[in-house]
């Protein structure tokens, strides 16, 4: 008997409310989807109603297809119900919080921070290897999705997570976590891995390779662009 061939992935970036990926679904039903986070917070005119219904479908394609799709959090997701995160991002709805609290909190195991297959590494804002070493103390021998994924509490490695950069508005040459990563900071991406990642708006899917690493910018869902990773 012959293995089944893998699925394309598609890899949505930041939706901030964009109900487009119905659509992208309905076109491409045969694949699995990896949403890179931001689902809230929209640049456009959405209303609340709006943005609760279209969270609440993501989450519930997710219960559909649990083996399918993958929901990873962003910034903009974390400042509405985990209490470890320094600050807000921009945007923040104080009176959106009241609702959205309680659907981040009652569904928070089907969303996870990383995801890493072989040497592929989806985030929402990325890693630099400088951050990962210095700041948030990793061990590059074993599996990063994995300690990401379950930082030591007693330690550091949960702030840093959650650690804005110089470039975001943190401390002087400091370097962002995996939510709050700016570009101009992933100069020295992880080596010999392929990253996937959002967060930095870009006008189309672009990619940089430096450190012997490479990065893959996702961030262009607001253009309905989108990227198909055939397997």
């Amino acid at each position: 008997m012959q293995d089944a061939p893998i699925r394309p992935t598609i890899v949505f970036g930041d939706i901030h409310g964009s109900t487009y990926w119905k659509k992208v679904v309905a076109d491409n039903p045969d694949c699995r989807y990896i949403f890179l986070g931001d689902y809230l917070d929209p640049y456009d005119n959405v209303t609340r109603d709006e943005l609760i219904y279209n969270l609440t479908e993501i989450i519930q394609f997710k219960k559909d297809r649990s083996d399918d799709v993958i929901l990873l959090l962003g910034n903009h997701d974390l400042h509405y119900f985990c209490k470890d995160v320094p600050g807000t991002s921009g945007r923040y709805d104080c009176i959106l919080s009241e609702f959205v609290w309680e659907i981040f909190t009652e569904n928070l195991s089907f969303f996870t921070y990383a995801v890493q297959e072989g040497n592929r590494i989806f985030t929402h804002a990325g890693i630099s290897e400088s951050w990962f070493l210095n700041d948030f103390k990793g061990d590059l021998n074993k599996n990063i999705a994995e300690q990401l994924n379950n930082p030591q509490m007693s330690s550091k490695q949960l702030r840093a997570l959650h650690q804005a950069g110089e470039a975001r508005g943190g401390s002087w040459c400091s370097k962002g976590g995996i939510f709050w990563a700016d570009i101009s900071e992933l100069n020295d991406p992880l080596k010999g891995f392929t990253q996937y990642v959002g967060h930095n708006r870009v006008e189309k899917i672009h990619e940089i390779r430096k450190n012997g690493g490479k990065i893959v910018f996702c961030d262009c869902f607001y253009k309905e662009i989108y990227l198909k990773l055939d397997n």
